[in-house]
């Protein structure tokens, strides 16, 4: 596990599954990128045949660089940091913003999959807890209800 910060598992935990958010929630800031890249670049095309100063051409360059900074990197940068790990004991998901929740699976009562995340049921809380962007969410959650079966079983 490449950052564990949060994240640290008990001697003789076993990792079922381990996550992070799939590459296709970023479809929309790729697209971003392509079309400042493009309108960028075009502008600066058009300076250089048109002999327009170097200053305003390396103003759009670090306004190029700026946009795509915040638009494209900073977002792969937190769907990468969002991760969703299920053990034989526990399930651990750490949010965005750096939040790690630690839910035992005693306390799970079902899980579903829900428009791309995990949707799961706990004791104690009047509605399901849900986890957006859960990479893999069908085989994640039949790892999660498989778990489920069998620790009612032996509960």
């Amino acid at each position: 596990m490449a950052d564990n910060r949060g994240l640290k598992l008990a001697d003789g935990e076993v990792v079922l599954a381990d996550t992070t958010s799939s590459l296709s929630s970023l479809i929309f800031p790729l697209l971003e990128l392509l079309v400042i890249t493009g309108v960028c670049w075009m502008a600066v095309g058009w300076m250089d045949a048109n002999g327009i100063d170097a200053i305003a051409r390396n103003l759009v360059v670090l306004v190029w660089a700026i946009t795509g900074l915040t638009r494209f990197v900073w977002p792969l940068a937190v769907s990468r940091r969002r991760r969703f790990i299920i053990t034989d004991r526990r399930v651990l998901a750490r949010s965005r913003r750096g939040s790690v929740d630690s839910i035992p699976l005693g306390q799970i009562h079902s899980a579903r999959r829900d428009q791309g995340g995990i949707s799961m049921a706990v004791y104690g809380f009047e509605r399901p807890l849900y986890f957006p962007e859960v990479g893999r969410s069908r085989k994640v959650e039949k790892i999660l209800n498989a778990r489920l079966a069998d620790y009612s079983r032996w509960a």
